[in-house]
């Protein structure tokens, strides 16, 4: 099985007794839950979802929950996962997980998550055997194209079919990092986060059409944020505030600048592109300075987890100033970039007609 049929099975229900998502893309993982998440009504959950960090010796003890009718009738969903892919888990624990499989519960939908399983484990071949298999592999053009669709729904935007594939296709990447590789499945992080940029510089749009293709392929290949990115994580205030004018001149949505600053400190918190992208399993991409996975690992070295904490604070802080009819978001702007840069805090935004402080010109 495949997410895309992940996917759908819990979309039209109902779903199965036993899943084992396994592979390294931290993305679709996520996907996947948000699909269990999802399948249950909002008023359900807390009665009905249980996510479990796997602790060895107490599966069998887990398990007794799969058993129980839920108290608001429906179905239960157990979640387990476990950041060491289950290397822990004792003869104990795959007795436990071998009753539960051969008799599972009709009440209940059990997933198992690991990333790099050790396959000649017990505790895995078991998972492999008895659940459904679903291996983290990366959506083809179609799959990804109804997985934008459902995105763009969910935020009340409608996309045609037709169009929605040739924005997946815009995505596709190889994990094979030969010139001639052929494309081997689409970069989902990738293309969510060119779709939030656009929602994001377009609010209020409940349709897109073909002539908002250009636009997403000219935030994929744009590099003058990404310059703006780049001198903030490098930590030089005066080429920073550079670059930021020169953007503002062009024209380019405050909240699409906005956005891109928050979203460099987000993906820091969670751990940067590595996460979703480099290392083992990773996808491939062209080789770009400007991204934001390359200049993630700068602000890691050169911000203190609590300096980013605070920028994404000020990040929140402009964008609630901007958004709420502030006369001057160039001023905005430029008060965010250098709190960022030179670590200050402040509860406040600037009044109209305050000078910043000069910024440094070093670097």
């Amino acid at each position: 099985m495949q997410p895309a049929d992940f996917f759908a099975a819990f979309r039209r229900g109902p779903a199965g007794g036993a899943y084992f998502l396994r592979g390294p893309d931290r993305f679709l993982q996520e996907e996947c839950r948000k699909a269990v998440v999802n399948s249950i009504p909002d008023e359900a959950r807390q009665w009905c979802l249980a996510e479990i960090e796997f602790e060895p010796q107490r599966l069998r003890h887990d398990l007794e929950a799969a058993q129980q009718m839920p108290m608001l009738g429906g179905h239960n969903f157990l979640l387990f996962s476990d950041p060491e892919d289950f290397k822990h888990a004792g003869d104990e624990d795959a007795e436990a997980l071998r009753a539960y499989l051969e008799h599972p519960s009709p009440f209940s939908t059990v997933v198992f998550t690991a990333s790099e399983p050790d396959r000649r484990r017990k505790f895995i071949q078991l998972l492999e055997k008895k659940a459904e298999l679903v291996e983290m592999r990366a959506l083809n053009c179609r799959q990804a194209a109804l997985w934008a669709s459902d995105f763009l729904h969910a935020a009340s935007v409608e996309i045609d079919a037709e169009l929605a594939a040739e924005i997946a296709a815009k995505f596709e990447v190889s994990n094979d990092s030969r010139a001639e590789a052929k494309a081997s499945g689409v970069n989902l992080l990738w293309m969510r986060t060119e779709l939030e940029k656009l929602l994001t510089a377009n609010p209020g749009k409940k349709r897109l059409e073909a002539a908002d293709l250009e636009l997403i392929v000219a935030f994929r290949e744009e590099r003058e944020i990404g310059k703006l990115l780049r001198a903030i994580g490098e930590r030089k205030c005066g080429p920073a505030l550079e670059f930021l004018r020169e953007i503002l001149a062009s024209k380019v949505a405050e909240t699409l600048i906005v956005w891109c600053i928050g979203d460099l400190f987000r993906q820091t918190l969670r751990g940067g592109g590595a996460q979703y992208g480099g290392g083992r399993g990773g996808w491939s991409r062209p080789a770009n300075p400007y991204s934001t996975w390359e200049i993630v690992p700068l602000v890691q070295r050169n911000y203190p987890r609590e300096e980013v904490q605070q920028a994404l604070r000020a990040v929140r802080r402009t964008d609630l100033g901007i958004k709420s009819s502030w006369k001057d978001s160039r001023i905005l702007l430029e008060f965010l970039v250098w709190q960022v840069v030179v670590g200050k805090e402040s509860a406040t935004i600037p009044t109209i007609g305050e000078d910043l402080p000069a910024p440094s010109t070093e670097g």
